[in-house]
């Protein structure tokens, strides 16, 4: 069989484009038959992923997690299956499903590593113009503070890795000008529930356990335990933020005050004052939803996994 291949070369500051010989020279190395697609537009990684996972293919993103999520989109309702090498930014999803770092390492896993069905997040979501949207999120869903920044990152992908993610963080911090943010949070399911209504600072609901280039906000999330990991801070002021910070690349904050966990089947959250900017997969989809809904759909995707990464700590799960 085939394997398709979706090269951005865009990624990681436009460096993939010199990736592409290197690339198939590997492929052939580690025995993988494959075709090299460069994605050129946004969509291109969807609409190609879906052509593809119609006919039962493998569909092999060779990008971020920005291509990621648009793969995991088309592929999602096909016979297809997903495997992704580490050739964006963060690459946080590639390691979730325990890809290597080298390039030919990884090429060598597709073509022996078991394939798996993982669950997939499901988000809806009403803008304040009365539209609604859908959306599949692979590695993680965030919304609040979290989409202003996914937005800044974009612009600072050159620096590379969790720098990249950092960099933005701090200018989102400084230069956000917060809205009056009310919400309303409720979940369903799963073993704890999470109920708060007050300001907001963010809203993390993670499927695999790291985000920005490591990033550990939802640290005992995993691919296939058919949950998904709930990360809330409430408001908190942008010097109390940056304490927070350092904290999230051990996992050490799911015991601030500030913070609760939950680990669930379903999540609604309703804006009652302001509206509230959506992030899936590092990609901004709104910035000013009032009513979100979001769902865990087990084993709705197949994927090239040598190992799915267990959790990184036993955090607290605080319910209120």
């Amino acid at each position: 069989m085939t394997a398709h291949v979706l090269l951005n070369p865009a990624a990681r500051g436009g460096r993939n484009r010199a990736l592409a010989a290197p690339l198939a020279r590997h492929l052939a190395e580690a025995g993988v038959e494959a075709a090299i697609h460069e994605t050129l537009a946004p969509g291109d990684a969807e609409r190609m992923a879906h052509t593809f996972g119609l006919g039962g293919a493998l569909v092999v993103v060779a990008g971020g997690d920005g291509t990621v999520h648009e793969a995991v989109n088309g592929i999602v309702g096909t016979e297809g299956t997903l495997a992704v090498l580490p050739m964006g930014t963060g690459n946080d999803y590639a390691t979730a499903l325990g890809m290597d770092a080298d390039l030919a390492t990884a090429c060598r896993q597709l073509a022996t590593a078991p394939h798996r069905a993982i669950e997939v997040g499901h988000v809806w979501w009403a803008d304040a113009r009365g539209g609604t949207h859908e959306r599949v999120a692979a590695n993680c869903l965030g919304m609040g503070f979290d989409a202003h920044a996914a937005g800044v990152a974009a612009e600072t992908k050159w620096l590379g890795g969790r720098a990249a993610y950092l960099a933005a963080v701090f200018r989102t911090l400084w230069a956000w000008r917060r809205p009056t943010l009310r919400v309303r949070v409720r979940t369903t399911g799963g073993e704890t529930e999470v109920a708060y209504d007050g300001p907001l600072f963010l809203c993390e609901v993670g499927l695999g356990h790291s985000v920005g280039g490591g990033f550990l906000i939802t640290p005992d999330a995993v691919l296939d335990d058919g949950l998904l990991d709930v990360c809330l801070v409430r408001h908190v002021r942008t010097a109390r933020a940056l304490r927070l910070l350092p904290q999230t690349f051990s996992g050490a904050h799911v015991t601030a005050p500030e913070v609760t966990m939950g680990r669930v089947a379903a999540l609604s959250l309703a804006v009652e004052a302001g509206a509230v900017g959506i992030q899936t997969d590092g990609e901004v989809l709104t910035l000013d939803a009032v009513d979100v809904q979001v769902e865990v759909r087990p084993g709705a995707l197949r994927v090239v996994a040598p190992s799915l990464r267990t959790p990184v700590r036993q955090t607290r799960i605080a319910t209120e």
